[in-house]
């Protein structure tokens, strides 16, 4: 038994994500990705479309906007940035609201909610044994290629299409990259975003004071957005 899947989110990045959860799931089958509501009205209207995995924010039509119009839904389960929307959406009857950046570990636990009252074992991965996570990254700048250890990355500071990699042994070193192209290359067991020009390296927290983190005498913002993201992983790490 397969289940057919539809992603409708606006982001690539977002969408390349969800895919490759997907592709690690025996049970789920893509039937296509959307990048606006009104794509995936289409898509709803000639395919059997039994999961769909949904954004909020979208031009023109917002994905709870897009559940209104539906009078039998799929199971859905909301993929977003923003957590204010969450006691709104479950007035919709989703199965999950997850926050972005998602752990793959969070996906499946949604993807579970809806594969496992059929009594199969339609939530296993593809690959028995899990892969051996890399433990650094090469990063190109001044005409050069920079390895890190994740290790000694203490945060990454955003700004326009460069960010600022901090580290414990040199000077920050500029990158050409986006930090919201940069937060799913991270490993998400140990980095998360906190504001929208920082991602901090959970390990090398000192201390939290308020809605502020101190790494190394410098003082990071924690914004409303995703402190909920932060909250999670301080939880799996206690």
């Amino acid at each position: 038994m397969k289940f057919n899947c539809l992603i409708v989110d606006d982001e690539p990045i977002a969408q390349q994500i969800l895919e490759k959860y997907i592709s690690q799931i025996n049970a789920l089958h893509l039937v296509g990705k959307c990048s606006n509501a009104f794509e995936a009205l289409n898509v709803l209207h000639r395919e059997k479309i039994d999961l769909l995995f949904l954004d909020i924010r979208m031009p023109s039509l917002t994905g709870l906007d897009m559940l209104k119009t539906l009078q039998n839904p799929p199971k859905v389960i909301l993929t977003t940035a923003f957590s204010e929307f969450g006691a709104e959406s479950y007035e919709y009857g989703i199965t999950d609201y997850l926050l972005k950046p998602i752990p793959f570990e969070r996906f499946l636990k949604a993807v579970n909610k809806i594969l496992m009252p059929h009594n199969t074992s339609l939530a296993t991965t593809q690959t028995e044994e899990k892969a051996e996570e890399p433990i650094f990254m090469f990063f190109k700048a001044d005409k050069k290629i920079h390895k890190f250890y994740f290790t000694d990355i203490l945060f990454v500071e955003g700004s326009g299409n460069y960010v600022k990699i901090h580290t414990l042994n040199e000077k920050p070193i500029m990158v050409l990259d986006t930090l919201t192209e940069l937060q799913y290359k991270l490993p998400k067991k140990q980095f998360t975003r906190v504001h929208k020009s920082f991602i901090v390296n959970v390990s090398q927290i000192q201390r939290i004071e308020g809605n502020m983190i101190m790494i190394q005498k410098k003082v990071i913002p924690i914004s409303a957005t995703f402190k909920p993201n932060l909250e999670l992983l301080i939880q799996a790490n206690k």
